[in-house]
């Protein structure tokens, strides 16, 4: 089971707090949640709703920022109580960083909920230097980026690679 989808199920109240430590355990999430620090109550839940937008969200939750510290929040209508990250001129923020709510998960802009927005994977890096004939770099130099680092491939009149350095 992914951590994402442990946390849904105990800010849903699916799940404890014992059962959710041993689940994230088991999956190798390198955190666990500790009482009293980011623990929601039978009473923090019962104060908590999501609706179908953002904003309806109100009650308590967890800040997801890529540390592993999963910080208990209070949400009011849709907004966190200090804003969490920059937001950027182009809509971008200076720091990832998400609320897990009532089973729903939420991407922070400053201090506002926002549904979470789509990213592209990251492009699979080559394993090693590919050496092979390229007939469209004949008599030139390409750099490449493989897993051992960055490289410039010198090619011959027939495109062949004739030596690749560490730039």
């Amino acid at each position: 089971m992914r951590v994402n989808e442990i946390l849904k199920d105990y800010t849903a109240g699916e799940a404890d707090l014992e059962t959710t430590n041993a689940t994230l355990r088991e999956a190798g999430a390198g955190f666990h949640l500790e009482p009293g620090r980011n623990e929601l109550t039978e009473e923090d839940r019962r104060q908590t709703t999501v609706g179908y937008y953002p904003e309806q969200a109100s009650g308590y939750g967890l800040l997801d920022t890529g540390t592993g510290s999963m910080e208990k929040v209070r949400v009011a209508g849709g907004r966190l109580e200090h804003p969490v990250n920059e937001v950027r001129p182009d809509g971008g923020t200076n720091m990832a960083a998400y609320v897990i709510i009532c089973g729903k998960t939420y991407e922070v802009l400053g201090d506002t909920l926002a549904e979470p927005r789509e990213t592209e994977p990251a492009p699979k890096a080559q394993k090693e230097v590919d050496l092979r004939r390229r007939t469209d770099l004949a008599n030139q130099q390409a750099e490449q980026t493989c897993r051992q680092g960055r490289f410039l491939v010198t090619y011959d009149a027939d495109g062949y690679a004739v030596k690749a350095r560490r730039v």
